[in-house]
């Protein structure tokens, strides 16, 4: 018997499968736009959560962590000019809620680090500068 799990995000997919009674996945396949520390990183985070699922491990609050570790590795990747970085602060947050996500401002400022109302500053500014 074979298992198969998958996981898929922006720019990145990770496929591992596990037969028989395994604790280890045999085949393991990560496809990335660009690999670097980063893509690897986000990688070995969905194959350790695959792993716990594989082998049945619980997983409550796993949701929310990876919803925050998503958000976290999103805005590593923004660039440090001013409208790029409030126009890319924005696409996550329109991100985060068309995938699901509940109260995206509370997931982003913990991604940030700030307050809530920190970040829902940081979020009029850039609505201002871009004017939405």
């Amino acid at each position: 018997m074979t298992t198969q799990l998958e996981r898929q995000e922006p720019g990145l997919h990770v496929l591992a499968e596990w037969t028989a009674d395994e604790d280890e996945p045999q085949r393991l396949v990560i496809a990335a736009r660009r690999v670097n520390r980063d893509s690897l990183r986000r990688a070995a985070r969905h194959l350790g959560d695959m792993t716990n699922e594989h082998g049945g491990t619980a997983t409550v609050g796993a949701r929310p962590v990876m919803v925050r570790r998503y958000a976290e590795d999103q805005l590593a990747l923004l660039p440090e000019d001013g409208n790029a970085y409030h126009r890319g602060l924005l696409d996550i947050r329109d991100d985060l809620a068309a995938r699901g996500v509940q109260d995206t401002d509370r997931v982003l400022a913990g991604a940030m680090r700030v307050p809530v109302e920190t970040l829902r500053a940081c979020l009029r500014v850039a609505e201002q500068r871009l004017g939405r």
